[in-house]
């Protein structure tokens, strides 16, 4: 009897002692698995944010192109509702505009002086588009940019000599709408030029 007793309490220990080892080894388990669950988390949240991060970036560029375009498209609507007054072209051959460079000569400033002063003597609410144009001389892309920096060079001067920003747009078509087809130094020069197209 005292045996049987005594195999009961050894066997109720035993059974005890299992049961918190099997505890102990699944709060252990539960804990590593916590561990990675909190890792690979932490991981997909820096993903994600990355992600946020880039889309954001993309959504300001397009946002920066879409108000660009619809700047472009308010001022090619005033052109086209606009009546075209007069047109004044500067030529290389007229103000020479050196290969591959924006600035004026005098005979330029002279030149854009007597679009100034014709202005001012109509008195009337204008809108100046400046063109910037150039040869074929070198690429499409360096060729936009030299067109916009001659269009530029001549808004700052009529900008300085009284004419306000607000009347006065750039664009350049670099090499894209030459006045002359043929090859040549001459052809050359005459495709150096900025336009002004004055609008009522």
């Amino acid at each position: 009897m005292r045996a049987t007793a005594y195999s009961l309490v050894l066997l109720g220990l035993l059974a005890a002692l299992s049961g918190c080892a099997t505890k102990t080894y699944v709060n252990e388990q539960n804990d590593a698995l916590g561990q990675r669950l909190s890792a690979d988390l932490a991981r997909v949240d820096s993903r994600l944010g990355e992600r946020i991060g880039r889309n954001e970036t993309g959504l300001a560029s397009t946002n920066q192109l879409a108000q660009d375009a619809l700047a472009r498209a308010g001022e090619a609507h005033r052109l086209a509702q606009g009546k075209i007054l007069y047109e004044a072209t500067l030529t290389d051959d007229q103000v020479k505009f050196a290969s591959g460079r924006a600035g004026l000569s005098n005979a330029a400033k002279q030149a854009l002086d007597e679009v100034v002063n014709r202005i001012k003597a109509e008195n009337k609410g204008v809108w100046i588009e400046i063109q910037g144009h150039t040869d074929k001389t070198g690429t499409k892309e360096s060729n936009k940019v030299l067109g916009l920096h001659r269009a530029e060079a001549v808004r700052e001067y009529l900008h300085a000599a009284g004419i306000p920003l607000h009347l006065l747009s750039v664009i350049s078509y670099g090499d894209s709408q030459p006045a002359t087809t043929e090859r040549g130094r001459a052809a050359n020069a005459q495709n150096r030029r900025v336009v002004l197209v004055v609008l009522a």
